[in-house]
């Protein structure tokens, strides 16, 4: 890359990075700049051991073999964790017959609680996913976990299972009265009042808001992905990882603390499920805001160099921007700081507003895009050179297909069973609305059709200008990657207004040290595509009926 195109991408990336903490327009003016790290190339890690994209399987064994061996910390932030088959964490069995992967993740997990080194093990979950029943049925088969108990004696749940496996370190640290005991242990994040969890019946109590935060940390080890831990999402549940290793540039350590903040406002759960319905403290909400506004902001934070000076090269090669979401009904009002929702904008409207032509590509496992954000992405379509790509789930990997059912059961459908024979056509609906406003711009959307998979993988791809091909939505040149965002929030009404997300903007630098990674983060895009169809060369219905025009609409507030 010769001298002018490296120093016109070093100001390219400047100016994400500025919009990204909070220079853009649609910060509010109370908003303070978000912090930034940045990175160099051995922060980059690859749970694949390569430049291929991990897999489901990638991921649990790496994640398994990390917390098996960890020496200091395990920190976990999920929706929720798998119970396994109900075999005793000491007697499970790997072999052939009776291998089940939550049951060796469960395993792991005992393991490092067993271990006299390890000082801290705190994970947290959803309170209200966390505490749903779930059947020890079927546990061996993917996909079966998150389910419903439907008639099963046999039933358990996430924050039971969990506490369990944590006894061994929870008994040591109780009998060594370690001061930071406060900070260890099962913690449980209500993001909703106790009025509206009683009014709803689980599952139904987790439609108006979860803990969607998707973050796993091991010593100095980072993995971020949307991903969580159960046996679907270790097995054929597709979704991204990235792996931040050596502390990634102080990003770990402050993703530990992101952790210990949200635990201080959670619930200590120690198998008293009452303690649940003791959280809506209005002035320990704003305790949480205050912390969280100090963790996030830095107003001591240098400028960014002028990218003019083709002698200033810096000597890292990305920054991350980690980003914060939580629903607006928790406090009555937005966040005192820069929003994940404002941040991505940000991001995509300075990219559309560079000198340089830019496309964009997002992923989104439930794709119900904001009025605001589908004009966003049609923006880069209107500009000269430039694209927007979407890429969701198409109706064979969805996860919304009905379950089977026996023949009198079929028998005596009720109102609940064609509110979910609707689903599937209704999350189409949705898909060919924002079709229509992606393809007349000159974009695409994309299916993700593979059988036996289902499709859960969300980000964001900025990419600059590169020479026509026949398939343009793929990317054929790595090192055009500006910007990609990784994390739990997938682009829609409910991230936005619902759920409580956090994810991680990275803007890379003009620097040779720089393609292997970006080849990384193209090849979760372009791995995506190969088995995925284009929207527009698939048929739509016309003629949906009523129920499914109200479940449209449901789905369009709370998916």
């Amino acid at each position: 890359m010769n001298d002018c195109l490296a120093m016109a991408r070093r100001q390219i990336a400047r100016q994400l990075v500025l919009a990204a903490c909070g220079g853009g327009c649609s910060s509010s003016p109370q908003s303070h700049s978000l912090r930034r790290f940045a990175l160099h190339d051995h922060h980059f890690g690859n749970i694949s051991g390569g430049n291929l994209s991990a897999t489901p399987s990638d991921f649990h064994s790496y994640l398994c073999r990390k917390i098996r061996h960890a020496q200091e910390r395990v920190i976990l932030a999920s929706l929720y964790i798998g119970v396994g088959s109900g075999i005793q964490v000491g007697d499970i069995s790997t072999s052939k017959d009776h291998y089940c992967k939550e049951d060796e993740f469960l395993q792991s997990l005992h393991f490092a609680a067993s271990n006299e080194k390890i000082q801290q093990m705190q994970i947290i979950l959803d309170a209200n996913r966390a505490m749903r029943k779930v059947s020890f049925t079927n546990k061996r088969n993917a996909g079966q976990s998150h389910d419903s108990n439907q008639g099963s004696s046999m039933s358990t749940n996430s924050a039971d299972t969990v506490l369990s496996t944590l006894q061994p370190f929870l008994e040591r640290i109780g009998r060594d009265d370690l001061s930071n005991d406060s900070s260890n242990g099962l913690f449980l994040f209500p993001v909703n009042d106790q009025r509206l969890c009683t009014i709803l019946p689980s599952p139904l109590d987790e439609v108006a808001g979860v803990f969607h935060i998707k973050a796993y940390l091991v010593d100095d080890e980072l993995i971020l992905s949307g991903a969580n831990l159960s046996e679907e999402y270790f097995s054929n549940r597709l979704d991204r990882y990235m792996l931040l290793t050596d502390g990634g540039g102080g990003l770990v350590d402050f993703y530990a603390e992101l952790c210990d903040e949200l635990c201080s406002y959670a619930i200590k759960y120690d198998g008293q499920s009452s303690l649940l319905f003791t959280q809506n403290n209005r002035t320990r909400k704003q305790q949480l805001e205050s912390s969280l506004t100090r963790l996030f902001v830095d107003e001591s934070q240098t400028m960014l160099p002028d990218s003019c000076n083709k002698y200033d090269v810096p000597d890292h090669v990305a920054y991350a921007i980690p980003t914060f979401q939580m629903p607006t009904s928790f406090l009555g009002r937005p966040f005192q700081f820069q929003s994940d929702t404002d941040a991505c904008r940000d991001l995509l409207l300075a990219a559309v507003e560079s000198e340089q032509n830019m496309s964009v590509r997002l992923s989104s496992a439930y794709l119900n895009l904001t009025p605001r954000l589908r004009s966003l992405l049609t923006l880069f379509g209107n500009k000269r050179g430039g694209a927007p790509y979407v890429l969701t789930a198409g109706a064979m990997s969805h996860g919304f297909a009905p379950k089977k059912q026996t023949q009198s059961q079929r028998n005596t459908v009720g109102i609940v069973d064609r509110i979910k024979s609707s689903i599937p056509e209704a999350f189409l609906t949705l898909v060919k609305e924002a079709s229509q406003s992606i393809i007349a711009c000159g974009g695409k959307v994309l299916l993700y059709e593979r059988p036996g998979w289902t499709f859960h993988a969300k980000g964001v791809w900025i990419t600059a200008k590169y020479p026509d091909t026949t398939r343009r939505e793929l990317i054929h040149d790595p090192t055009t990657i500006v910007s990609t965002i990784i994390g739990s929030g997938n682009y829609g009404a409910r991230s936005e207004d619902l759920d409580v997300e956090s994810n991680c903007i990275i803007v890379f630098n003009e620097q040779s040290k720089t393609e292997p990674i970006q080849q990384s983060v193209a090849n979760d895009w372009n791995n995506m595509c190969k088995h995925s169809a284009v929207s527009g060369d698939l048929d739509f219905r016309d003629d949906v009926d009523k129920l499914t025009t109200i479940v449209v609409q449901f789905m369009r507030k709370f998916l």
